[in-house]
């Protein structure tokens, strides 16, 4: 195990030790389940998108995630290059947040962003995601979410993100050339808050 996966891990433990001694919401299959993914998404491709609208072209935003599928709702009157998608698929951080990820980095891309008030019934609000004060993420729960389940998604999103983009949180320098530092970490970052959007949590940055 990697060592920003055993430092992970330890936190996770700790504030899942802590959780089991305060009353929390739901039941326990409630907080163990896994939600599938379903969101709606904002997408602005590059002006030289021939027509966003061809099926074709949607489905081909999924890249190599064939369990997922994106249903185009609307294009923009006022501007033919932004779209609005369904996503819908299994979840969820090795899917929701993968495909969200990927999409990201495809050329044809500028953004995606997520419609928060229109996420799928089966996706639980889980909190708020803000910003710290060193630019990394600091997670508000929901009312009725509990620490250890605040804590198994926070622990999955920093090892997924890390492996997505090979870069090391707990390293000093990332685990990463000097020069790919602050660029590596954006994409972590980034990665990372994709994740929990899948998740059902609100990122404001």
């Amino acid at each position: 195990m990697k060592r920003y996966e055993w430092s992970t891990l330890a936190a996770v433990l700790v504030i899942t030790a802590l959780g089991a001694l305060a009353p929390v919401g739901g039941s326990s299959a409630q907080a163990a389940s896994v939600a599938p993914c379903d969101m709606r998404l904002r997408v602005e491709l590059t002006p030289d998108v021939p027509d966003p609208r061809d099926p074709g072209f949607v489905s081909s935003l999924l890249g190599n995630h064939p369990d997922y599928q994106l249903t185009l709702l609307r294009q923009d009157p006022e501007n033919a290059s932004v779209i609005t998608l369904d996503l819908s698929g299994p979840g969820p951080v090795a899917g929701c947040g993968e495909v969200v990820s990927s999409m990201r980095k495809d050329a044809r891309v500028m953004s995606v962003h997520l419609q928060r008030d229109a996420v799928g019934s089966a996706t639980q609000p889980m909190g708020i995601v803000y910003a710290g004060p060193d630019g990394s993420w600091v997670l508000k729960r929901s009312s009725g979410v509990s620490y250890p389940r605040q804590a198994r998604i926070r622990y999955q999103c920093d090892i997924w993100a890390a492996d997505q983009t090979g870069f090391d949180p707990t390293e000093d320098d990332g685990g990463v050339p000097p020069d790919e530092l602050a660029s590596k970490r954006a994409d972590y970052l980034g990665a990372e808050a994709a994740c929990f959007e899948a998740h059902g949590y609100i990122v404001s940055k």
